[in-house]
């Protein structure tokens, strides 16, 4: 009977009995890691710091469309590597010296059987809120790459219709406060949001959305001190009011049929910009895209009369506003769009939003202008649509 049962679950459920079998080993490995690097930890430049913090939340059925069923809560452990910014450029004081992280995160999510768990390495600012007295407030936010254990397969998971994937993308945001308990270490607690996707890229794809309540400890072997920061007396007033974006992006989606093929969409946007300061901006534009996995659709289902009625079907015009926060070369933008007139075909609502990110070149050389690369997140609601790389220029 025990040899049947074995014989069993190394056939049916080898992945989950290996993860089980290794994970106590990760966990060794990384307290050798931890002991290892501490002498280097202790020596390590001011301003560094190290930051655990636990997880404890729940996967939300943003959809009724998603098939499998909440067990039990969500629990993980991140581990946050932090730089503190003390004034070396102008814009650390404008942004009230923020914080530069890498976080590397595993989350169980409360139905191991379907959804698994999620390793994640993602890059991350934190922005001050308030400091008074032994309290300080952060509000994080970071985008990154992750590992999915279990996804969709529609053999052994067909139930996990909300990731079609190994590899996503996450966004991971936090509100937590800290209270200074000696010259080295700090409690923390508070609010997080991690949210996992592939942006269509291979369906299903309706993506997951934990809020969790968080707590943890930082650690600093060498905390800053009033006399390192640097302060400098250059206002931030803007040295312009008016700008203007040209660009365009790529993204990849499969639609209609899980398995079957993925299709590109290309973007195309023309944005002006007003400058606040030079730290922040608002943005307002027209922006262009054709989907290629609508233009077959409508071709092949006769729902188009010919390819250039095709195109057109498969066209969205949207007009946009949104605010670009610029942190140094660095930039997040957050925008909310309209859907133009009433020729597209399939579009999935009236309205959309957008989150990106963008890192502008130095225009130095031959550069006269500032040309950047961009990633953005395209969705409607809760629901990604697609995932875009691309770039442009700004007069």
């Amino acid at each position: 009977m025990f040899n049947e049962r074995l014989t069993q679950l190394t056939e049916t459920e080898c992945k989950t009995l290996t993860f089980f079998y290794y994970f106590p080993i990760f966990i060794r490995v990384g307290i050798i890691a931890l002991l290892t690097c501490w002498p280097f930890m202790m020596d390590a430049q001011k301003g560094f710091s190290i930051e655990p913090s636990f997880h404890f939340g729940v996967v939300t059925k943003h959809t009724p469309e998603l098939a499998f069923d909440v067990k039990g809560p969500t629990y993980g452990l991140d581990v946050n590597f932090k730089f503190q910014t003390f004034g070396k450029k102008e814009w650390h004081q404008w942004r009230k010296f923020p914080r530069f992280g890498i976080t590397a995160m595993w989350l169980r999510f409360g139905n191991n059987e379907v959804l698994g768990s999620a390793l994640s390495i993602t890059p991350n600012i934190n922005i001050p809120l308030f400091t008074k007295k032994k309290w300080e407030a952060f509000y994080q936010i970071g985008t990154g790459v992750a590992y999915m254990t279990k996804p969709y397969d529609v053999v052994n998971n067909p139930e996990n219709n909300a990731i079609g994937s190994h590899g996503v993308t996450t966004i991971f945001m936090k509100f937590h406060a800290f209270k200074q308990l000696n010259s080295n270490f700090k409690f923390h607690t508070g609010l997080s949001l991690n949210h996992f996707s592939n942006g269509s890229a291979r369906l299903p794809n309706f993506g997951l959305n934990i809020p969790a309540l968080i707590f943890g400890i930082n650690y600093s072997p060498q905390p800053l001190q009033k006399e390192d920061y640097l302060f400098h007396e250059i206002s931030r007033k803007p040295t312009r009011r008016f700008g203007m974006d040209i660009q365009s992006g790529y993204g990849l989606i499969q639609r209609f049929a899980i398995g079957g093929p993925r299709y590109p969409i290309y973007v195309f946007g023309v944005s002006g910009k007003y400058y606040l300061n030079r730290v922040n901006l608002l943005v307002t534009g027209f922006e262009y895209e054709q989907n290629k996995a609508i233009y077959h659709f409508a071709l092949h289902t006769y729902h188009a009369t010919n390819r250039s009625d095709a195109q057109k079907k498969a066209s969205r015009l949207t007009w946009f506003v949104g605010d670009e926060f610029l942190f140094g070369s660095w930039s997040l933008t957050l925008q909310f769009g309209v859907y133009l007139g009433k020729f597209s075909f399939l579009k999935s609502g009236t309205t959309y939003t957008k989150f990106s990110t963008r890192f502008y070149l130095p225009n130095k050389g031959f550069l006269k202008h500032k040309f950047f690369l961009n990633l953005a997140l395209k969705t409607h609601l809760t629901v990604a649509e697609y995932i875009s790389l691309g770039g442009g220029v700004n007069f």
